[in-house]
């Protein structure tokens, strides 16, 4: 029986928000400390504030969910985004002022003689109507054409709203679980010298192929498990008839990994973990095509520490 959190995820991946949270509240019930359900109520909510609590929630109950902490980064950017818009927005008033002053020359002046001088009073009078109507000429002006925004400032925000757009992105794609096209972004890309000596799987370092043994379920033993020192190690699959789009890669806490999947010399299927991995066992899984068996193949391998120099 389909749990309620994959029912909410299969609503929300078809775009039904509203029976998505229906379901998921019914998860919250069933699976108060599953990280992953507080995850993808945060994902269907519109409301910022409970998004983060929801988040924050999420990574208490397990703090290296990697979901989670991409929401929140999310969202804390695009707060600090919203204050920077705010306190960059030019005001109404603003005027463009010359750098250079007005110089007035002062030859041919005639002095005023004291007698043709008007009263400090007439001046007053005389000056305050003349004040108002400038005032008054200036503000219609401004409002007629209203400031403009510099290159710079455009390209400015420009540059903002793309950079926040992409984290929006790597976060929805993260939280729904679908794929960005973005391999041509990555210029980490092994390519294969020649092609692997015999079919099978092979972790690929140093223009060396290893072995990489297949097992039905995770190995309890080490035997045809290598050992890299390659936090972004190459993994060839080399005329085999599992399908690169059916393969995952497993962290020993259960924990998926993105993959980049691309083809090689010769037509070979490789690898490469989006992110550098940590120490610890992975193994690649993808279904047996005998027909008399309905387990999973494994292909393990493990992240080890270099050792020390000397």
């Amino acid at each position: 029986m389909t749990s309620s959190l994959q029912q909410g995820i299969n609503a929300a991946k078809t775009g039904h928000p509203q029976e998505a949270l229906n379901f998921l509240k019914d998860a919250l019930i069933e699976e108060p400390q599953n990280a992953d359900v507080w995850v993808w109520i945060a994902a269907i909510i519109d409301d910022q504030d409970k998004q983060e609590i929801f988040l924050e929630k999420a990574l208490e109950i397990n703090p290296n969910n990697i979901p989670a902490q991409r929401g929140l980064t999310y969202l804390n950017d695009k707060k600090q985004h919203e204050v920077f818009v705010q306190d960059n927005q030019l005001s109404d008033e603003t005027r463009p002022i010359s750098p250079f002053p007005t110089s007035t020359s002062t030859s041919g002046r005639k002095k005023d003689q004291g007698w043709l001088k008007p009263s400090k009073k007439e001046q007053e009078n005389t000056s305050q109507p003349k004040q108002r109507d400038q005032k008054k000429k200036e503000k219609q002006k401004d409002n007629n054409n209203p400031t403009k925004l510099s290159l710079f400032e455009i390209s400015l925000i420009g540059i903002v709203v793309i950079v926040f757009s992409f984290i929006g992105l790597l976060t929805a794609s993260s939280l729904f679980d679908f794929e960005l096209p973005l391999d041509f972004l990555n210029n980490k890309l092994a390519k294969l010298s020649t092609e692997p000596p015999y079919p099978g799987v092979f972790l690929y370092e140093n223009e060396i192929f290893f072995d990489i043994r297949q097992h039905e379920g995770i190995p309890t033993h080490d035997v045809g498990i290598p050992t890299s020192f390659d936090t972004d190690p190459v993994i060839v699959f080399w005329q085999t008839d599992t399908s690169p789009e059916q393969i995952k890669l497993i962290y020993e806490t259960g924990d998926i990994i993105s993959l980049v999947s691309y083809q090689g010399k010769g037509g070979a299927d490789l690898f490469q973990s989006k992110t550098n991995l940590e120490t610890g066992l992975y193994c690649l899984q993808g279904p047996l095509h005998s027909p008399s068996s309905n387990n999973s193949a494994y292909w393990c391998f493990k992240i080890a520490s270099p050792p020390p120099e000397g």
